[in-house]
């Protein structure tokens, strides 16, 4: 099957039909010329398209996307579109290109010129750094104010782009640069792993600096030894406070012994001993041991944060100690208590110790949204779910008046194109572009629009900006169907259940299949390339190329993986979502010693993003049931007991 047929297969049912939003002659042509490099062929296509309707949008688009790939052949195109259109979209990338193209260029007097006007944009190390390098190339000096700031950028324990060196050199040559200085830095290479650089700063600093680096090194390798000694030596806080942090995370028991020892001796501040305590009884907490909680409940108040208030209560959940639970929750400041996790586990905390009235009243309240702990709380209650009447994804329509406004807006209606062209990235750019300048009146009549040509990432988006995520009239049109053909054979084909792929596929990409992650994950259903290649083998697919911005390719792929995962946890769908998040490794070590709730283990899942996976997962495979099906399973079946690992 092709792209186009998959991206085919849905088609959101409307009641009223949309307007006609065509696509503008030439543009097609013209984004394939400039994939090619052909500029004749570029110039003719673009005639064509700003003779149309949408004719100077679109030509100032072309020409921005054009000129991303000519900043060394064609400056006076840049120049002239960033001075003539600055606010229009891809000028901050258009921007960001040539300055990179001036500072390799040293053309230091047009890099500050370009810097400061419009449009603006996030400045990261590299342009930063060269804007000062530019400043020193026209001035030959740094005011104090860039001087404070570029120290501050010297200081930073990894090294920093090559644009930096002329900045660096001249702070160095001016006498910027201290052994105070040269310390700290050492001190930060060596808490980010960066021995090489520490030892190049005890080259070019100051003499006596390798004592310094050695000392330092010795209290990150044997924290234990040195921490000993630096006490016993009544030696710098500092230090001490670092190697007992480094410690928190090998062995917290030992650290937090170490802590009383420098804390009798009176070498530690408050704050130095506090942010030791949190750590250890942090670290305790995620290893599940059972001391945890007191250790956690032992930290300074002026320590606690939101992280060692939750973790309190995780710890006395994991252990199944319901007055604990109950305790810590009690004990939270009111805006983290009223979340509706906690919510929900001190109403099973109530029942488990006998307060059901209490429990029963809280989950009713819970079960009123649905969400995965609102379903939980219909689970302990036994009642329906809060879904809508209706599983069809049919949204409100909207008035003439609305559609005429937004079709008549030239960068939304470029949008639509794109779209249509299979141009997502750019695509959203335009739209994102224009959407800011919309009224809030239109975004349902732009949802129904966006909903209409199967934008289905634009109108998840766009209800949730509405706050709409639980409106009955827009919620199953936030979980979307596409490829629903090849979803439920993928899922056949690996015994599997089809709304779990959806349920993941949405939690990855939000159904955008041109999206990569900055680890580099791609696709629908963000795979890893090596992990794609693996299981292409693996399940005998023999699929090439490895396309994964491709939806079938990576929907297949997706789907294998996630097969391999059920299989290597006995279709045990908590274990295994949390597996295609964090890996499979870590899921073992995250294995109870004792057999648990399938809540309970979800839960306290140890890092906070997959545990929020998990639960989005598990909800999904509801609502997408219901979405297919009309009627849900419960979200209990989906939670076995989870026990020790074999």
């Amino acid at each position: 099957m092709t792209t186009a047929a998959v991206m085919a297969v849905t088609v959101a049912p409307q009641l009223r039909a949309a307007p006609a939003l065509p696509v503008p002659d030439g543009l097609d042509q013209a984004l394939e010329a400039i994939d090619r490099g052909d500029g004749p062929g570029f110039r003719n296509a673009l005639n064509t398209v700003a003779s149309g309707p949408l004719g100077e949008q679109a030509r100032v688009y072309l020409e921005a996307k054009w000129a991303l790939d000519q900043v060394e052949d064609e400056p006076a195109i840049v120049t002239g579109l960033l001075r003539e259109h600055p606010d229009a979209p891809l000028m901050p990338r258009l921007k960001r290109r040539y300055l990179d193209h001036l500072a390799d260029e040293e053309a230091w007097g047009e890099y500050r010129l370009t810097f400061d006007r419009a449009p603006e944009i996030r400045a990261g190390t590299r342009h930063q750094c060269a804007y000062w390098a530019a400043g020193l190339a026209v001035d030959e000096t740094l005011d104090s104010s860039v001087v404070d700031e570029a120290r501050e950028t010297w200081k930073r324990g990894r090294s920093q782009p090559d644009v930096c060196d002329s900045v660096f050199e001249w702070l160095e040559a001016n006498d910027h640069l201290d052994e105070t200085l040269y310390r700290e830095r050492i001190r930060n290479a060596v808490k980010a792993g960066q021995d090489g650089l520490a030892r190049y700063l005890v080259r070019q600093g100051p003499a006596g600096l390798a004592s310094y680096r050695d000392r330092w090194i010795a209290l990150r390798d044997d924290p234990a030894a040195a921490v000993s000694s630096a006490i016993e030596a009544r030696g710098d806080a500092d230090e001490i406070t670092q190697g007992l942090l480094w410690l928190a995370k090998r062995d917290p028991a030992e650290a937090r012994d170490l802590l009383a020892r420098a804390e009798r001796a009176e070498l530690l501040s408050d704050e130095q001993a506090g942010s030791v305590s949190r750590l250890a009884a942090l670290k305790a907490g995620y290893l599940y041991e059972p001391q945890a909680y007191e250790w956690l409940r032992e930290v300074p108040v002026e320590a606690r944060d939101e992280e060692v208030w939750t973790w309190t209560v995780r710890s006395a959940i994991r252990h199944l100690e319901w007055a604990r639970v109950k305790e810590a929750i009690d004990a939270m400041p009111d805006e983290l208590a009223e979340a509706r996790e906690w919510r929900y586990w001190r109403a099973v905390a109530d029942a488990r110790l006998g307060r059901e009235t209490a429990a029963r009243s809280a989950w009713r309240d819970l079960a009123r949204t649905p969400d995965y702990h609102g379903f939980l709380a219909a689970d302990r209650l036994g009642i329906q779910y809060p879904l809508p009447d209706s599983n069809r994804a049919v949204l409100p329509e909207p008035e003439d008046e609305a559609l005429t406004r937004l079709t008549s807006n030239p960068w939304l209606m470029l949008s639509f194109a794109l779209h249509r062209l299979d141009r997502p990235e750019d695509a959203r750019r335009l739209f994102e572009h224009a959407f800011r300048s919309l009224p809030e009146g239109l975004l349902p009549s732009l949802a129904w629009l966006a909903h209409s040509v199967d934008w289905h990432d634009r109108v998840a988006v766009l209800i949730a900006r509405m706050d709409r995520v639980h409106d009955p009239e827009w919620y199953a049109a936030r979980f979307a169907l596409p490829h629903r053909e090849l979803v439920e054979e993928q899922a056949a084909s690996h015994s599997i259940d089809p709304d779990w792929i959806y349920a993941i596929m949405r939690r990855e990409s939000l159904f955008m299949r041109d999206i990569g992650s900055g680890v580099g994950a791609q696709g629908l259903m963000q795979l890893m390339p090596d992990t794609a290649r693996w299981i292409n083998r693996k399940a005998g697919l023999h699929l090439a190329p490895l396309t994964l911005d491709d939806p079938e390719t990576n929907i297949v792929l997706g789907s294998a993986y996630l097969g391999h995962m059920a299989e290597r946890f006995d279709g045990r769908y908590p274990l295994a979502s949390a597996a295609y998040n964090a890996g499979p490794r870590r899921v073992g070590d995250w294995m109870p010693d004792v057999p648990l709730p399938g809540d309970v283990w979800v839960d306290t899942i140890l890092f906070d993003e997959t545990r929020a996976y998990a639960q989005a997962v598990l909800a999904g495979m509801v609502t997408y049931q219901w979405r297919r099906e009309g009627k849900p399973d419960r979200l209990e079946l989906l939670l076995p007991v989870i026990g020790p690992s074999d």
